[in-house]
């Protein structure tokens, strides 16, 4: 056996067997050198080999670390969200742990790069890459969460001689609220189960009078929608003819199935504004996100940017980068999509055994139900001891909808809704 394959082995084992943990920082190139008594290219040559296999990661300027062990809480199989963000957390204290023992003292003071740390910038443009949303790193700007991505879009002149904002309704509530509060002029346009109106919304981008029109586009808030993909060709094709700006909004896109694409994807004019935040996919306290502009907006979006904060938390970003480089992203968010899946799937079978005639739509989170004009509301909100039941009902226009948990929840309402037929 050659020292390159002892060494290799010996770490794999020590992984293994549980001598070396998750986060274990690994001895130097030039300590295995020394232990092994090989050249420092041999003992580099099976690190790179240990990452290839995907035993190991590097963190730049500090060296390599464990990013499987035998730790029971690996294979741990996830129950519900609860156990992700946990499992999340405890993985990207880590990579926040490993980032300040570089002794990288520029985390601490001031670091002029308003469009974000280029770590996080070239490890984002990789996993934008991965969900078909292929760009420039020049393209990308982090900040501290969407909300504050949607105010710099909301405050900006767009340069297409236009200052309407077009909302989709209904939608997320603080977009609702940031234009309401600031006395923005915006018109809305309804997104129902039975889709968007394309001619209604054509009429709207050829008057001239809207700068951008904001939409979720996969598992929208709160109905659940997605837009089929000639649905968003069509979108792009119509921002592209009349100059509207698309700022498409994907807090849910990673865990949509490999053929539900964003809109961006079919965006060949750069007239799409991708927004992505973290609160979803890692947990609700990291308030980061990102934003990737068109080339022409890139500049006017930083300048507003600066005039709100130097830069987004340099600590959290490298923290993020290290997590996204590392393949811990990729690894956790694979088993929180693979339960939302699964979770989605069992819902769909016993709605379907149900034999409920109603519409409905399925998402990660929720179950949205358009009730239908007969059924009383009332027959819901008498039932005090189901807490879910008292807050979850939407009324868009003159629809009535309803939203229903999962699993338990699912089923109660499902009886109740059979009480009222």
């Amino acid at each position: 056996m050659s020292i390159y394959q002892e060494i290799v082995e010996t770490i794999t084992k020590d992984i293994q067997n549980g001598k070396l943990e998750k986060g274990s920082k690994l001895p130097s190139i030039r300590q295995l050198s020394q232990t092994y008594g090989c050249s420092k290219d041999t003992a580099q040559r099976a690190l790179l080999e240990l990452k290839y296999q995907n035993y190991i990661y590097a963190v730049p300027q500090s060296g390599y670390y464990v990013l499987e062990g035998a730790s029971k809480s690996n294979d741990k199989v996830l129950l519900n969200l609860n156990d992700y963000n946990q499992l999340a957390y405890e993985d990207f204290r880590l990579c926040l742990d490993e980032s300040l023992a570089g002794h990288q003292d520029y985390l601490f003071n001031y670091y002029h790069e308003q469009a974000g740390l280029k770590e996080l910038v070239e490890a984002l443009k990789n996993r934008l890459a991965s969900d078909d949303i292929y760009v420039n790193s020049n393209q990308i700007v982090i900040t501290s969460g969407s909300q504050q991505a949607l105010y710099i879009l909301s405050q900006m002149d767009f340069g297409n001689g236009a200052h309407k904002i077009l909302l989709e309704q209904p939608t997320y509530h603080r977009m609702n609220q940031l234009v309401n509060r600031q006395n923005l002029a915006y018109e809305t346009i309804n997104r129902n189960f039975d889709g968007l109106d394309f001619t209604l919304l054509e009429e709207y981008f050829k008057s001239g009078q809207f700068k951008f029109f904001y939409t979720i586009s996969r598992y929208s808030n709160p109905l659940g929608l997605s837009y089929t993909a000639s649905e968003k060709e069509k979108l792009a094709q119509l921002a592209k003819q009349y100059n509207v700006y698309i700022v498409e909004d994907d807090y849910m896109g990673d865990f949509s199935d490999s053929k539900n694409l964003p809109i961006h994807y079919y965006d060949t004019q750069n007239q799409t504004i991708y927004i992505k935040s973290f609160s979803m996919a890692l947990f609700p306290g990291l308030r980061l996100g990102s934003v990737v502009l068109p080339p022409n907006l890139r500049a006017t979006f930083l300048a507003h940017k600066g005039l709100i904060d130097y830069d987004t938390n340099l600590i959290m970003q490298k923290a993020l980068s290290v997590y996204l480089d590392n393949g811990m992203f990729q690894k956790n968010i694979k088993k929180l999509r693979d339960l939302f899946q699964e979770t989605m799937a069992k819902s769909h079978e016993t709605i379907e055994q149900a034999k409920v005639s109603i519409p409905y739509q399925i998402s990660p989170r929720h179950i949205t139900w358009k009730l239908p004009k007969g059924v009383s509301l009332e027959n819901f909100k008498a039932q005090k001891q189901i807490r879910f039941l008292e807050t979850s009902f939407i009324r868009p226009s003159s629809e009535t909808y309803m939203q229903i948990g999962h699993g338990k929840e699912l089923k109660t309402f499902l009886k109740l809704l059979k009480m009222t037929d």
